[in-house]
């Protein structure tokens, strides 16, 4: 994000270069550290705030409705929000960078670059459902119950879920 310094390169390229010595460097990391500790106490915040904002009355509601079917009590079906990857595709030879690997879509690796109008579908939300439910999400006849409770899940998620938003499933070990 557009937030995230490194307070200690900042201060050294701010630096003329007649005056950057391991001195000064050392000197002016030392004098920043304050600084440097209200930052990340800002990015634990941010990162707190970011949790909260993902929980949301929606993300709750849809938690409940698919424990309660199965009644559940111990909040064992949740849901979890992915990590966005914003990776850059290209760099400028000043930033000291390694390049990218560009792979076809077929090779499903590394960094692919599409046309224009072509999207990488990224899943808003992953539902996380025990084992104990589920036992396959491939083949109906690989999972101990034929698909019937993966269904019932399914159905809630596409009465209740918002609109324009994409879910995946993922099966875990209750324990």
């Amino acid at each position: 994000m557009w937030y995230k310094i490194d307070l200690s390169k900042l201060v050294v390229q701010l630096l003329p270069p007649i005056l950057r010595s391991k001195f000064l460097a050392a000197l002016l990391h030392v004098l920043t550290m304050p600084l440097r500790s209200l930052y990340g106490r800002f990015c634990e915040l941010k990162e707190d705030v970011d949790n909260h904002l993902n929980t949301t009355g929606n993300v709750q509601y849809l938690e409940k409705a698919l424990n309660d079917a199965f009644y559940l009590k111990a909040r064992q079906i949740y849901i979890e929000t992915p990590e966005e990857d914003n990776v850059p595709a290209f760099y400028f030879a000043s930033e000291n960078q390694a390049g990218n690997i560009l792979f076809a879509e077929e090779e499903e690796e590394g960094f692919i670059l599409r046309y224009r109008g072509e999207s990488n579908v990224q899943l808003n939300f992953i539902v996380k459902v025990p084992t104990f439910l589920c036992t396959s999400l491939e083949d109906a006849q690989q999972d101990k119950y034929g698909w019937a409770y993966l269904t019932t899940i399914r159905n809630i998620l596409k009465i209740y879920k918002p609109a324009g938003r994409t879910f995946g499933i993922e099966l875990y070990d209750y324990e």
